[in-house]
């Protein structure tokens, strides 16, 4: 409990803070834009389709916060995790009379816990501002229910989980170089192959759970591998 006392004290929040209410005023611009692509003339059938419904917007918009969640992710365990264990701060933390590996987790759950809180309270706290104003000003012609809206909440969640499988798998890509880029990168990257998945959401609900578990777990298990490695780590 002291440990993770210290480490909040010692994490530096804010600049994430404001960074997630910037994606979260993006989500929320980009939803407007959605639910203006089935009026447009050029748009193609299929948009139409998807941009006509709440829970169609709400599913891209959920896919792209997943991408910009899970570079924001990566690029807090870098500076958070992967920076701490290079150089003097490393000789820092070596000499806290507790077992290496429970840093590590400490550390890397309060970057889990962030971002499991951070993604879903913004993109659906943007979601629900495009809807009480969308649904005033009709600009879907979709009605929204109750259910829809937890549904979609649901949908969030998930997401943020496979966005913290993300990160894990990119904080122990990045650490093998100790590199700032290549830990954000990875994150991109593979947030780009799960991007169209995660748009596709209400109607693979089941393949998108199947691969949040194991992204989860795959990241689980990379973090474990790390603390291993910390552990035996020399000074």
């Amino acid at each position: 409990m002291n440990l993770l006392r210290m480490e909040l004290k010692k994490m530096n929040i804010r600049p994430y803070c404001i960074s997630a209410l910037v994606i979260c005023s993006c989500l929320l611009g980009l939803f407007y834009i959605f639910a203006w692509v089935p009026h447009l003339e050029s748009g193609s059938e299929a948009s139409e389709i998807l941009f006509s419904s709440y829970r169609g917007i709400a599913a891209v918009g959920g896919a792209i916060a997943l991408m910009a969640f899970s570079g924001l992710a990566s690029a807090m365990g870098f500076g958070y995790v992967i920076k701490e264990y290079s150089g003097s701060c490393a000789i820092l933390l070596f000499s806290y009379p507790i077992d290496r590996k429970i840093v590590v987790w400490v550390k890397t759950g309060l970057l889990l816990a962030f971002i499991t809180v951070a993604l879903p309270a913004c993109t659906y706290g943007s979601f629900l501002a495009f809807a009480v104003t969308g649904h005033m000003l009709s600009l879907v012609n979709n009605d929204l229910y109750i259910m829809d809206l937890l549904l979609i909440y649901r949908d969030t969640l998930i997401l943020a989980f496979l966005a913290d499988g993300i990160a894990l798998c990119a904080i122990r890509i990045g650490f093998i170089k100790k590199s700032n880029s290549i830990t954000v990168l990875s994150a991109v990257l593979l947030s780009m192959l799960l991007a169209n998945m995660a748009a596709d959401i209400n109607n693979h609900l089941t393949v998108v759970e199947g691969v949040t578990i194991v992204v989860l777990f795959v990241g689980l298990l990379f973090i474990f591998d790390m603390a291993r490695r910390i552990e035996r780590m020399e000074i």
